[in-house]
């Protein structure tokens, strides 16, 4: 028997050139349902999760693209943001050809999965259709963790020492938090609104964010 035909990868819209020369909006329109359907769908279900040994932050990528095969996106999304607090910038900006998708079994047969795309259609999903995934409330641990800096690393260390209990304080050098986020990516690949909008979620957890503070 032969290796049964990979389906092609889905290609996420993009706005038209005569439209997008006109401004500096985002380019990248992401998955309708469908699409993003039709590509979770794709995934092999591998039973070692090579994909998930790929993510930084060990999202169970193959149980999250089942859910969205399965049209279950709320489910889809909690679970991915239990392990990531920015999916909306991750979904955009992440390297996930490297990562991620870099070792699907796909990769090796053709394309990847759309990990990446799939990940910002839920985030974006959620948002659209006021999907909150409320922060736990963990046993304090009476400890105070300072973070330097504001970018996506101090991020995502900062969600997870709050969700430990830690009482943390971070300390961004500039006016606005978000370091490479607002001011590396240029709005067209990473609206502003959306760096905003997924910070608000440390706030939530109880992040204490303290701009214009130079260490060091």
């Amino acid at each position: 028997m032969g290796m049964a035909k990979v389906k092609p990868r889905e290609r996420m819209l993009k706005r038209p050139p005569e439209e997008r020369v006109k401004d500096f909006n985002e380019v990248a329109l992401g998955f309708t349902e469908e699409q993003a359907v039709r590509e979770a769908a794709r995934c092999l279900g591998c039973p070692h999760k090579p994909c998930m040994g790929g993510c930084p932050v060990g999202v169970d990528v193959p149980r999250m693209l089942k859910l969205v095969a399965e049209r279950r996106f709320e489910e889809a999304y909690k679970l991915l943001k239990k392990k990531c607090p920015i999916p909306a910038i991750t979904g955009r900006v992440c390297p996930q050809e490297k990562q991620c998708e870099g070792a699907c079994t796909l990769a090796k047969l053709g394309e990847p999965v759309a990990i990446g795309a799939i990940e910002r259609f839920l985030a974006d999903w959620a948002r659209e259709h006021g999907v909150e995934e409320k922060p736990p409330k963990p046993k304090p641990t009476g400890k105070r963790v300072a973070v330097v800096g504001s970018g996506p690393a101090s991020i995502v260390v900062a969600a997870d020492l709050a969700k430990l209990g830690y009482e943390v304080m971070m300390f961004e050098a500039l006016h606005v938090p978000g370091g490479v986020l607002m001011y590396g990516i240029p709005e067209y690949r990473l609206p502003k609104e959306i760096v905003r909008q997924e910070l608000e979620y440390l706030t939530e957890l109880g992040v204490n964010i303290e701009l214009g503070v130079l260490v060091g």
